[in-house]
C-alpha cells in the first residue's frame, strides 16, 4: 500500500504540541457501523523536522512517538465497503 491514496478522506487534527522532546501516543479506532468492516487509517505526524506517514488496517489500536518541533498530528481514513462510522481515542502514553 502507498504512502498517498487519493481515495481517502480530509485530514483530521488528532494532538498538537510544542516541545523538545517526543510524545507518545496510541490511537484506538473502533467502527461503530450496523454493518463493520475494515478500513485503512493514515496518521501523519512529525519527528523533528521530518514527516512520517504511518498507514495500517483497522479497527486496532496503534502507537507512534513523535515530537522535537511545533507539531501536529493528523489522521484520514478509508472505509473498505460503503460508509463506516469510527470512532477515534487518542491517549497519551
Amino acid at each position: 500500500m502507498g504512502a498517498t491514496r487519493k481515495d481517502m478522506g480530509p485530514w483530521t487534527k488528532i494532538a498538537e504540541l510544542t516541545t523538545d522532546y517526543v510524545h507518545t501516543y496510541d490511537v484506538q479506532f473502533d467502527t461503530l457501523s450496523q454493518a463493520p468492516s475494515s478500513f485503512d487509517a493514515q496518521i501523519r505526524y512529525h519527528l523533528g523536522n521530518e514527516e512520517k506517514i504511518d498507514i495500517f488496517t483497522g479497527p486496532g489500536t496503534w502507537s507512534f512517538g513523535f515530537g522535537m518541533c511545533i507539531c501536529v498530528a493528523e489522521v484520514r481514513l478509508r472505509s473498505h465497503t460503503l460508509g463506516q462510522i469510527v470512532r477515534i481515542m487518542v491517549k497519551g502514553i
